[in-house]
């Protein structure tokens, strides 16, 4: 059996809501389940849910505080369905169970309340049950025993867990195991003999030097009448003592934190290989503690095979990208705004191919998103540097609204996209913004005479035939690369062009160039905002037209920031920089200025992470002059809207 589903009501940060809902309900599957999600998100609060109703192997005591309650006036509700049941489970559990859709379902309800007793004192109370909703009965000692799970604690001293004494957890684990319970305990008894036969051979050895130097004292104390001999007798040492004194290490002499942590989950999984009726359930709380990144990934795909090989169900915490990055994303549960999302297939907008593409390319820094309040997506190194920068100017520091920018290296964004996306009702409304670039080349950027997109079509050849007085139908259909090639079509068909009908002709195309060049503008940011889903939930994409980022600042009023960058990362002569930057000044068309900074960067070579990288330190070193010219000005308003989406508006 397995645990499929918690529902909660007034536990902890999880409300009491209006219509009687539970405030989350959590989905599990029945092999590995890893909970991320931003710090104070409830994970911890699932994670003590389960353990107060079904108890932990480790008799921890798991008591409900008044704190607890989110309203102290209502009682908690907590409820357990458990699913796939063994006959042996069933018969066990037959008083409590009941049957949905042709299988065998135990519900298991834990309510806890406040009252005053007879003395005026304020307690809580408490009561687990089980069955049908409105069919409920008292759970027996025996099922919440069964029902019991090993528990694994984030912040544990494993050292003193291991250590000898009276409260030594590997004691207690001994105790519990099967090996010696059978048979009556025919194991303990065993050992229990080997030890007062072992101490008998000790006696021989300490008789002797003891007793014949205490004899003559002895003989002094007493008088002659009561004359006593000591003996030295072996104590019966039962088997509970004696584990007591055991210590498990690794054979080593100080042991780091980290192997101590490794080999306490090692003992304390040993409980779970016990158990033939019950679930077979570990909760594990932060396993990154303590433990370095290699160890992390080894225990992870350790958990993820053992519970396929022997059935066993993990329900693991984790703040770490490196454990989120490592596994499937079918074992993902992400908590947020006080509900829990699987990242199960069939429940994402991610297809198959997604889910596999994911697992090979989501990697430790991408990963982090799972512990954001939003999510800047990005294609470009420039992108990854100057939004932060951006965002700091503004006054929109993006570590100061949770917000992470995962550069997808590519244009992988509906994948990325798609995670945050549901087919459920239940929406996930999580802010991300997909910050992209057309990447069309604006007409300046061609040499003069160039036609850059445009494609003569019948319309605009019925253009041309005007002025040639001549019908060209069908012959000049297609795509040139200059106006020299269209001159030449033409003068193929034995057409004499003077100069005035060729400036006529350079004219008109150029025209029908701008037209087209803006249909294309908008098929494309069409075609971008339908496919990376905007305005799909909370998913907004934000374009940068017509070209880059780079090209976008380069005709900005934050070109001179660009164009200093550029010159410090190529020039270190000071005389350079100046005669490059004057050159850039004479341009007076801004479109054209900005192609010959871009081209120039582009031509050079010069590597855009440097150029980004030395052009937010520019923008953060001058934030005052930054912040209303990124607001105002329409090359830019794209990369504060981004801004703004995920850190919540003005």
């Amino acid at each position: 059996m397995y645990l499929d589903k918690i529902r909660i009501w007034n536990w902890r940060k999880f409300e009491l809501l209006k219509n009687g809902d539970p405030s989350i309900e959590v989905s599990f599957n029945k092999h590995l389940n890893v909970l991320v999600g931003e710090n104070d998100s409830g994970k911890t609060a699932i994670i003590d849910a389960i353990k107060v109703g079904l108890n932990t192997n480790s008799q921890d005591t798991n008591w409900i505080l008044e704190s607890d309650f989110f309203d102290t006036s209502v009682p908690i509700k907590i409820e357990y369905i458990f699913r796939e049941m063994s006959e042996d489970e069933e018969a066990f559990l037959y008083e409590w169970i009941h049957f949905s859709e042709n299988e065998s379902v135990l519900r298991i309800l834990l309510e806890a309340e406040i009252i005053k007793d007879l003395n005026g004192k304020t307690r809580v109370i408490k009561s687990l049950l089980g069955g049908e909703e409105d069919k409920e009965s008292l759970i027996s000692d025996n099922v919440r025993h069964l029902l019991s799970v090993t528990y694994l604690k984030p912040l544990r001293d494993a050292e003193a867990e291991l250590s000898p004494g009276n409260r030594s957890r590997f004691a207690q684990i001994l105790r519990s195991l099967s090996v010696f319970q059978q048979n009556d305990g025919a194991a303990k008894i065993e050992i229990e003999e080997i030890l007062t036969k072992a101490f008998l051979e000790v006696q021989e050895k300490i008789d002797k030097p003891v007793l014949k130097q205490m004899d003559s004292v002895i003989q002094s104390f007493f008088d002659k009448t009561r004359a006593r001999q000591p003996v030295i007798q072996p104590k019966h040492m039962k088997f509970d003592e004696f584990v007591k004194k055991l210590e498990l290490n690794l054979g080593e002499v100080g042991p780091g934190l980290g192997s101590s942590n490794l080999l306490f989950m090692a003992a304390e999984l040993l409980l779970l290989s016990e158990n033939k009726l019950g679930p077979q359930l570990a909760l594990v709380e932060e396993i990154e503690a303590h433990i370095h990144p290699q160890s992390q990934l080894r225990l992870i795909k350790y958990f993820e095979r053992k519970s396929k090989e022997d059935g066993i169900q993990y329900i693991l915490t984790s703040h770490s990208p490196i454990l989120a990055s490592s596994i499937s994303l079918e074992h993902i549960i992400l908590i947020y705004n006080n509900w829990a999302y699987s990242m199960q297939s069939g429940q994402t907008r991610l297809n198959s191919d997604d889910y596999k593409f994911l697992e090979r390319f989501l990697d430790a820094t991408k990963s982090n998103m799972f512990f954001a309040r939003g999510i800047i997506f990005v294609e470009g190194d420039a992108e990854n540097l100057l939004i932060p920068a951006f965002a700091e100017a503004i006054g929109k520091p993006l570590h100061d609204y949770g917000v992470s920018i995962v550069n997808v290296g590519n244009l992988a964004f509906k994948r990325y996209a798609s995670i945050f996306l549901r087919t459920d009702e239940k929406l996930l409304n999580f802010p991300v913004s997909i910050v992209t670039d057309l990447d069309l080349k604006p007409i300046s950027y061609f040499n003069e005479g160039y036609i850059s997109y445009f494609e003569v079509t019948p319309q605009t050849e019925s253009q041309i035939t005007n002025l040639f007085d001549k019908d060209f139908t069908g012959k000049l259909v297609g795509s040139y690369i200059t106006i020299d090639q269209l001159i030449k079509k033409i003068k193929q068909e034995s057409v004499e062009i003077d100069t005035s009908t060729s400036e006529k002709l350079i004219i008109i195309l150029e025209k029908l160039n701008n037209l087209y060049n803006k249909q294309i503008i908008e098929q494309k940011i069409k075609f971008l905002n339908a496919n990376y889903f905007n305005n799909i939930e909370n998913t907004k994409v934000f374009i940068c037209s017509p070209w880059t980022l780079e090209y976008a600042i380069a005709e900005s009023d934050l070109s001179e920031f660009l164009q200093d960058a550029i010159l410090d990362v190529h020039y270190e002569l000071k005389s350079y920089k100046t005669k490059k930057k004057t050159e850039w000044s004479n341009i007076d068309c801004k479109e054209k200025r900005a192609v010959a900074i871009y081209k120039f960067m582009l031509d050079k070579e010069i590597s855009k992470p440097a150029v980004a990288q030395m052009l937010a330190y520019k923008l953060i070193t001058r934030k005052s002059e930054i912040s209303s010219k990124l607001k105002n000005d329409s090359q830019l308003k794209y990369i504060y809207d981004a801004i703004l989406h995920v850190t919540g508006g003005e």
